[in-house]
């Protein structure tokens, strides 16, 4: 593993398994690494000096789901942090599927979590996402033992893109039900990228309204695949630590821009993650 100073003085780390080669010293080396960057006005981070403050104090800013080429991403984590720079977040979690990315600390003003995107049994495979892990979650238990897993490392158990149209990797209305008798969670993503449907956010806010105290915190997040072309798209607005707000039930999801990714871009993404990556779970790789 190798270390990497931040602009806060307090230590980060890139491994070999998130794809980096070799440390972040410098601002100089973030922006060369800023490989996928478009040219959108956006992600000029003096376009968020003015609201990152208010009222109440300095509103930081999250994204709090992102991949790497660890599992079906297309960036390494050195570029999704150089992203994250131009986007002017103040912190992201490095969510990877069924592996853990080896990038965590301080880096440039943004504070990376420790993740990973849980795949549990078949045949549904609902997602799970597990924040401020020390290990990796094992794939392939049910929901319930994937959440009680995360608690027991100390981690937050989060719900990510729930009420999708889709049997596969989402959860379903009747099966959170189920969950949330026994079983409280930490955070639910209640604003995302996918693809849903006005009914089906109508059902989640309502269900999200009749369960909050089972639920925990409201947050958004962009499911980043991309680097600077969808990191940001998203966001999770909070004060002070973002652990102790997610406990405080504090934080409050945004959409800020939309979401604009060439369609080839998108095309050889979709092979990662329909086709390499379930090989490189047949295989054990993950």
């Amino acid at each position: 593993m190798l270390l990497a100073s931040s602009r806060s003085g307090r230590p980060g780390a890139f491994g070999a398994e998130a794809g980096v080669k070799g440390p972040v010293a410098s601002s100089s080396r973030i922006s060369d690494a800023l490989l996928v960057a478009p040219p959108f006005p956006w992600l000029r981070p003096s376009i968020f000096a003015n609201l990152r403050r208010s009222p109440q104090g300095v509103t930081l800013r999250a994204d709090p789901h992102c991949h790497t080429i660890a599992s079906d991403g297309m960036v390494t984590a050195r570029q999704l942090v150089a992203a994250a720079v131009a986007a002017g977040l103040d912190l992201i979690a490095i969510t990877d599927h069924d592996t853990m990315a080896q990038a965590f600390g301080d880096y440039e003003g943004v504070t990376v979590v420790r993740g990973e995107e849980i795949t549990t049994r078949w045949p549904a495979q609902t997602h799970v996402l597990g924040w401020f892990l020390e290990k990796r979650v094992p794939t392939g238990m049910s929901i319930e033992d994937t959440v009680d897993a995360i608690h027991d490392q100390g981690g937050l158990a989060v719900i990510p893109h729930p009420f999708m149209p889709t049997y596969f990797g989402s959860i379903q209305p009747s099966m959170l039900r189920r969950l949330i008798e026994k079983h409280q969670v930490d955070a639910i993503e209640m604003m995302s990228t996918v693809p849903m449907g006005r009914r089906r956010r109508e059902q989640l806010e309502v269900f999200y309204s009749r369960n909050r105290e089972r639920l925990g915190a409201a947050v958004g997040a962009s499911d980043c695949h991309f680097g600077a072309h969808d990191i940001g798209v998203v966001i999770t607005n909070y004060h002070g630590d973002f652990r102790t707000a997610i406990e405080l039930g504090t934080t409050k999801p945004e959409r800020v821009r939309p979401r604009n990714v060439p369609t080839g871009v998108v095309l050889r993404q979709q092979w990662r993650s329909l086709v390499q990556l379930p090989l490189r779970r047949l295989s054990g790789q993950l």
